[in-house]
């Protein structure tokens, strides 16, 4: 029996639908991703889940028990914000014991446990500082300390690291996979970034215009995407119509990601899946370099490792190798 199971839930503000039929169920302890672009729901979904809104119909089952109507102080579910929502009046240690408060627990308990989520979230040295006085990273660290804290059922994450710089954002998605995997606590995680889903999820659940479009592991849905838009939401795809290769009998796009075409010194005439180009444009990507290439009218995108014996240039001539393993059709 899933842990959480969300059945038939709909949610319209005014006349905007919202949400649409979303139908969920999540094993204790997953550690699960809503994936999409903004405005598709998935904020609204969370705090429905949380009972910061409400629902137009539907239930919400978690150990078999409907939280509907279940009070938002009774749902035992801790919440972290894209904006932190800390008490600006209030030190980090306070900050944290926050909830351990308003369930009345002792001194001595309150002052053991929020010293151990200090320590496991690195913010030793700073229990006495306002949130004025710390980085945007540390707060969040502080916002994430104060919902494990209090032992949560289910841990709900709306965009945590969306607002912070990229390097800080890495550790702090190290330090929560880190935390999942130390306490196993069933966790909901909010984002449009498809990198932050697919590297600390067990499955994600891809949303769209208030609907899930797909659900699946990591490698599922960037393996195996059932729809142009999560094949584009994803990451990115050549769509290719059929005529593009000689003799194909698909009535329908030919998808192939721009790291399964290679460079080659072959011939075009060698070999079917080898074709001649032009290249456009070069893009430096870190590690990788992006080519568009124009084949045969068509721009195809080619990812190649960033190498110092390979230089390109815009209006050289080259050979691309299409990987025929990877070729990929939409159901």
């Amino acid at each position: 029996m899933s842990y959480i199971s969300i059945k038939e839930l709909n949610k319209s503000f005014t006349k905007v639908k919202a949400l649409s039929n979303i139908n969920i169920s999540i094993e204790k302890g997953e550690f699960i991703s809503l994936l999409g672009p903004s405005g598709c729901g998935k904020s609204t979904l969370l705090r429905i889940i949380a009972g910061l809104e409400s629902l137009s119909a539907g239930k919400i089952l978690v150990n078999n028990n409907n939280l509907v109507n279940t009070p938002v102080n009774k749902r035992n579910m801790g919440m972290v914000f894209q904006s932190y929502s800390l008490f600006p009046n209030m030190t980090t240690q306070e900050n944290i014991a926050f909830g351990l408060k308003l369930k009345k627990a002792s001194k001595e308990e309150i002052e053991e446990k929020v010293q151990e989520i200090i320590d496991l979230v690195g913010l030793q040295g700073r229990e006495d500082h306002y949130p004025n006085q710390l980085s945007g990273g540390q707060q969040q660290r502080v916002a994430l300390a104060r919902a494990l804290v209090v032992n949560p059922d289910v841990l709900l994450l709306d965009e945590p690291l969306s607002a912070l710089d990229a390097q800080i954002r890495v550790s702090l998605r190290k330090l929560i996979k880190e935390i999942h995997k130390k306490f196993k606590i069933t966790t909901l995680f909010v984002t449009h970034d498809q990198e932050e889903a697919l590297s600390i999820s067990d499955r994600i659940f891809v949303m769209d215009k208030g609907e899930i479009v797909q659900q699946g592991t990591p490698e599922q849905i960037y393996k195996q995407p059932e729809s142009k838009f999560v094949a584009n939401f994803i990451g990115t795809y050549n769509f290719l119509k059929p005529e593009f290769f000689k003799g194909s009998e698909s009535n329908g796009e030919i998808l192939i990601r721009p790291e399964h075409i290679e460079i080659t010194s072959e011939e075009a005439e060698t070999n079917e899946n080898i074709f001649s180009g032009t290249i456009s444009n070069v893009y430096f990507l870190g590690n990788v370099v992006r080519l568009n290439v124009l084949v045969n009218d068509t721009m195809i995108l080619v990812d190649t490792l960033n190498s110092r014996n390979e230089v390109y240039f815009e209006g050289e001539k080259i050979n691309l190798r299409f990987l025929k393993d990877k070729y990929m059709r939409l159901k």
